[in-house]
């Protein structure tokens, strides 16, 4: 009987390791920068100094004081993921299985941002976009399926921001968000009597959060801004039932007994506080330079809660053994003919968890970004704009091992990698004060 429990919490458990990875099957990371606007073509370099644009509401709500006039910014976009994954000579599942596939899932990308000025100093925004989901689906023979099968978290947030104009030099900016997360994941359970094929568990919950954010942006000369910003924590409280299907008459007799069939399971996720520094040096009229140094705290991630709701009341602190990870971004920007603007840029994001904590539910590891763009000037009141990035995510190897039902399943990804593609418009309102 105690096996049983044991093998139900642990079914449990690695369904709630699939609300992250249904962010990243991710392959790679967690965290998006990428939203569509015009960023995307650095590669998010210089994202918290440019202040160009309406989507500075987003990045850094400091950076509205810079603009000429009010503004909307329109985007849209898509990733185009291409995840396979290899399986190693070590794994050993007792009804074998495939690579699964390519598991990536085109996914939408997009947001409006808008920026009012209220007076010469003081300025109002708001943002609706998404910096937090994607989708996973392997194949229903995939060797890892008594991890997952398919995953997605759909996010979406609204962010209303304020910004002052303190001196020439000095802007600040400050808001909150508010985030609607949807998480879906299924997977496979192996019954202990093979007679009785596969089962399976499906896992469903809607949940909403607030966070806060601020931001401040810095020109000791006319030439240089450096942008800082701090976004907080943003903490998920998902509840289900877990549904499961065919499961041996045995295990649910067992699970019945114990109360645990039918269980309502809470699940606790932190989105991880982060730190951004960016700096823009404007060389010459025509060519600029940016750069980032970024932090997030994935160890607070890591640590997740798991309370079951049974005839016996269950929690279980889970540590995931995730660390803190930094980002390194730097790009340019090249005004051609005018009415042309170019971008490139490139970021490095340092991977959350070793190969020693990896699994197949969360496959993250070091990120390489490289972005490319372009935005033309239509005339004095819109700007229109495409850009292109593409994510490495590394091979991510793993070797987990979760039992006898689940086997243990050894290998990494061949291909994992996400082609983020963005369309952008930006749109000018009132006259211009020249600033």
């Amino acid at each position: 009987m105690k096996k049983f429990v044991s093998w139900i919490l642990r079914v449990f458990l690695a369904g709630s390791l699939l609300l992250t990875a249904a962010r990243s099957a991710r392959a790679a990371g967690i965290a998006l920068y990428e939203t569509g606007a015009p960023d995307l073509g650095t590669a998010s370099a210089g994202r918290a100094a440019m202040a160009a644009d309406a989507s500075t509401v987003a990045t850094n709500p400091a950076g509205m004081t810079l603009l000429d006039r009010s503004q909307f910014m329109f985007t849209s976009g898509a990733m185009l993921p291409a995840i396979n994954f290899d399986r190693g000579s070590d794994t050993n599942v007792r009804n074998g299985g495939s690579g699964g596939g390519n598991a990536g899932v085109f996914f939408p990308i997009g947001g409006v941002f808008y920026a009012h000025k209220l007076t010469d100093r003081l300025w109002a925004g708001v943002a609706w976009d998404s910096n937090f989901g994607l989708a996973s689906d392997y194949s229903l023979n995939w060797v890892g399926r008594y991890y997952q099968t398919n995953s997605s978290l759909i996010t979406g947030q609204i962010v209303p921001n304020v910004a002052y104009r303190i001196n020439e030099w000095l802007s600040v900016g400050a808001g909150f968000s508010f985030s609607v997360a949807r998480f879906k994941t299924q997977a496979k359970i192996n019954n202990p009597l093979p007679r009785f094929g596969e089962g399976g568990l499906s896992i469903e919950s809607w949940d909403e959060a607030f966070g806060g954010n601020i931001g401040f942006l810095i020109r000791p000369i006319s030439r240089l801004r450096i942008g800082l910003t701090y976004n907080s924590p943003v903490d998920f409280k998902f509840g289900f039932h877990p549904f499961t299907t065919n499961l041996s008459p045995g295990l649910r007799a067992s699970l019945k007994k114990s109360g645990l069939l039918g269980a309502k399971v809470n699940l606790g996720q932190t989105e991880p506080q982060q730190f951004m520094a960016s700096a823009l040096y404007q060389f010459t009229p025509a060519l600029a330079l940016m750069g980032n140094v970024g932090w997030q705290q994935w160890s607070q991630f890591g640590q997740t809660e798991l309370g079951i709701s049974a005839q016996t009341q269950k929690n279980l602190a889970v540590n995931l053994n995730y660390s803190n990870t930094i980002q390194i971004a730097f790009g340019g920007q090249y005004r051609l003919a005018n009415r042309w603007l170019l971008s490139a840029g490139f970021a490095y994001d340092s991977s959350p968890v070793s190969e020693a904590n990896r699994t197949p539910n969360l496959p993250l590891d070091r990120q390489l970004r490289y972005g490319t763009g372009v935005q033309y000037e239509i005339n004095k009141d819109f700007v229109l704009g495409i850009a292109n990035e593409v994510l490495d995510g590394s091979d991510a190897p793993y070797n987990v091992k979760r039992g006898p039902l689940s086997g243990r399943v050894q290998g990494d990804f061949s291909s994992n990698i996400i082609d983020f593609l963005g369309i952008n418009l930006v749109w000018k309102l009132g006259p211009s004060s020249g600033q």
